[in-house]
């Protein structure tokens, strides 16, 4: 279709043809892709994906561990002030023990039984060591004979 000067002229009380300014033409519709990431960088992605994971698991067991140890560092407590409350009981009973026992002494007549409890009867049979057990076998005697006892008092 050619334009002529005819056509360009306008005709009074004519309609105007519409023409419009510009023709929209349809324009191909072109889908840009991202541009694609080098192999380089997909692995440093996915490695960095990786890391966070594995820091998040990482941190997820340390809190575990430490919430254990916290509870086991209680469980330990606990026990050792049993068992220092055991002990201490053990060792008041046993200085009661003991006081008795040096009132008992004291009021005993026989000083010989005294001798003897300080004296360990025990002999252990050790090569080079001198023969006691005629000390001991004469302490015991003093000790059963009350009469011997009383010269000493």
């Amino acid at each position: 279709m050619m334009n002529t000067a005819s056509d360009d002229i306008m005709i009074l009380g004519a309609p105007a043809e519409e023409t419009a300014p510009f023709e929209l033409a349809a324009a191909p519709v072109v889908f840009e892709e991202p541009p694609q990431e080098s192999p380089m960088a997909q692995w440093n992605r996915e490695f960095q994906e990786a890391l966070k994971i594995r820091k998040e698991e990482e941190n997820a067991a340390k809190a575990g561990h430490i919430e254990q140890a916290r509870k086991d560092l209680e469980d330990f407590q606990a026990q050792r002030e049993k068992k220092k409350e055991a002990r201490m009981a053990k060792n008041r009973s046993d200085e009661q023990q003991k006081l008795e026992d040096m009132e008992a002494d004291l009021e005993n007549d026989n000083s010989w039984q005294r001798v003897v409890k300080m004296v360990e009867l025990q002999q252990d049979s050790v090569d080079g060591m001198r023969d006691s057990k005629r000390m001991i076998d004469v302490l015991i005697k003093m000790k059963n004979d009350p009469e011997r006892a009383l010269v000493l008092v």
